[in-house]
């Protein structure tokens, strides 16, 4: 009797182990298919978008100049597709180019395993909110007909067949800013050149970085006197040279000051949420779906805060959420209420936690104080 009793007991604890072991394996499936999805979600509501305002080649050298249009979406990069038709090659460019901002990149023709080209497109590498390095689909391409770029000269128009970019009116350039010399890129992209220093004053002048001439005799103010003010980005000294602001001060803004901090015309200001508090409830208990708060305005313009973008660090140190309603009738609840977009993984959100909004997902990410 004894020892079938034993036989049951190890019968149950091998059942109970084998049990554990298969709610493990389920566990490892079910978290790497939430976590897939998570960041997948978390790119919805990007719109990030790039164009190609002009492909010039001088010489040995490629130069793609690239616009961002308005749209959300944390860019890290920009893939190149090059390709002759038959042939095709890949070149990654880091760039944080923000929105609206225009950006030239350069290439040499030798280093491309293409002959004349005939294409180049373009496609945006951005970051989601977890870290993870998402390489979009190419959003614009401009085709040209054989030779007219590749060795065989340059060209600033696309080939036959390709709609051309919208007119742009520069509002920046040599003679609307007044600028003396060196090479200039404008406002749509365009390169200038705005004159010579040794034809305009004769020998003994140099360019300086802000396109203006300078006596090479001149003697440079003591970098505290340039950046006084400023603590932060690029200046031009008295002698056209560059500054590093950061420098005199002893260290960037984020390095000085925390995460939230950021350069803005070279002073460190700090990006602060559009509105925050504590959470007074939060509903269904576990989900995260709606919550309430003392601080969350009942006075907002039409929607209110729909469409902007939450974070709760005490709840969740990794992702931010998008507000998809917003209800403030004060005469049926005293409080606003927000309504989360809650996705497979839910939000522990409970009373006390701290809350932060902004307007987009990107300044949530960026500049929410992360536990």
């Amino acid at each position: 009797m004894k020892k079938r009793g034993m036989s049951a007991v190890v019968t149950t604890l091998i059942i109970i182990l084998l049990t554990i072991v298969a709610i493990g394996i389920v566990w490892v499936v079910v978290k790497n298919i939430l976590d897939k999805g998570s960041d997948e979600i978390s790119l919805t509501g990007l719109t990030l978008d790039l164009e190609i305002v002009r492909a010039v080649v001088d010489g040995d050298t490629l130069s793609v100049t690239v616009k961002r249009n308005p749209g959300d979406g944390n860019l890290v990069g920009i893939n190149f597709v090059i390709s002759d038709g038959e042939k095709s090659t890949v070149v990654r460019r880091d760039t944080t180019l923000a929105e609206l901002g225009v950006q030239t990149f350069t290439f040499t023709l030798s280093q491309l395993p293409v002959d004349d080209i005939t294409s180049i497109a373009i496609a945006p590498i951005f970051e989601t909110a977890s870290g993870k390095e998402i390489l979009g689909d190419a959003i614009d391409t401009i085709t040209y007909s054989p030779s007219e770029l590749g060795s065989g000269g340059g060209s600033d128009a696309p080939g036959d067949g390709e709609t051309p970019p919208e007119e742009c009116t520069p509002t920046t350039g040599c003679i609307i800013d007044g600028l003396e010399c060196g090479n200039f890129i404008d406002d749509c992209g365009t390169q200038e050149n705005c004159g010579d220093c040794n034809s305009l004053y004769g020998p003994g002048f140099s360019c300086g970085v802000d396109n203006m001439c300078y006596d090479d005799a001149c003697v440079a103010e003591d970098p505290t006197v340039t950046c006084s003010g400023f603590n932060c980005g690029n200046l031009t000294n008295n002698c056209g040279q560059p500054v590093n602001c950061s420098i005199v001060a002893g260290g960037t803004c984020v390095e000085l000051f925390g995460i939230t901090w950021e350069c803005i015309a070279n002073v460190c200001v700090e990006i602060t949420a559009i509105n925050s508090g504590v959470v007074l409830n939060a509903w269904p208990p576990g989900t995260g779906l709606y919550f309430d708060a003392v601080n969350l305005p009942t006075d907002l313009p039409g929607s209110g805060y729909t469409g902007y973008w939450a974070a709760f660090p005490q709840a969740d140190n990794t992702r931010c959420f998008q507000i998809v309603g917003y209800v403030q009738d004060t005469d049926v609840y005293e409080y606003a209420i927000a309504e989360l977009s809650v996705d497979l993984v839910p939000l522990p959100l409970v009373t006390g936690h701290n809350y932060y909004i902004w307007e987009t997902q990107i300044d949530c990410v960026l500049y929410t104080p992360w536990l």
